[in-house]
């Protein structure tokens, strides 16, 4: 078992807030490959590049539509530094193109908002086994 990096990308800190209650709670109750978590919180995209930087996370909830850019064209960046970097799409704009473009740009899932436990569950146990083939 081990720490892992979640850095949460939203503008609205309540949504932030809200994802890291619901991962710490299936935390708990989850069977996990991670122990423990460190979160990073940004509230836009320049933010959110500055800690990926810095702290190189393990997984990322990105929000598409950000402030001061767009998540999709953040996500690309992300990928481009570290594909192997697990990247959830967040989004209340759950248009076809949204969700087609973030899978093909490299993100492991698409969760509408409002999202449920359910939803942060199914995308942590896809994070677990990612996360068991990286560390094998």
């Amino acid at each position: 078992m081990r720490a892992a990096k979640v850095l949460l990308v939203d503008d609205i800190d309540y949504t932030r807030q809200l994802l890291r209650n619901n991962i710490m709670a299936i935390a708990k109750n989850a069977t996990l490959n991670v122990d423990n978590f460190q979160f990073y919180n940004a509230n836009s995209a320049a933010s959110a590049m500055n800690i990926f930087s810095l702290q190189r996370p393990d997984i990322i909830f990105l929000d598409i539509e950000l402030p001061d850019a767009s998540g999709l064209d953040l996500l690309a960046k992300i990928k481009n530094v570290k594909p192997d970097c697990f990247v959830v799409m967040v989004s209340a704009n759950s248009t076809l193109e949204n969700v087609q473009l973030s899978i093909k740009s490299g993100a492991a899932t698409f969760i509408v908002k409002p999202f449920t436990g359910d939803k942060i569950l199914a995308a942590m146990r896809l994070f677990a086994k990612h996360d068991l083939i990286l560390n094998n």
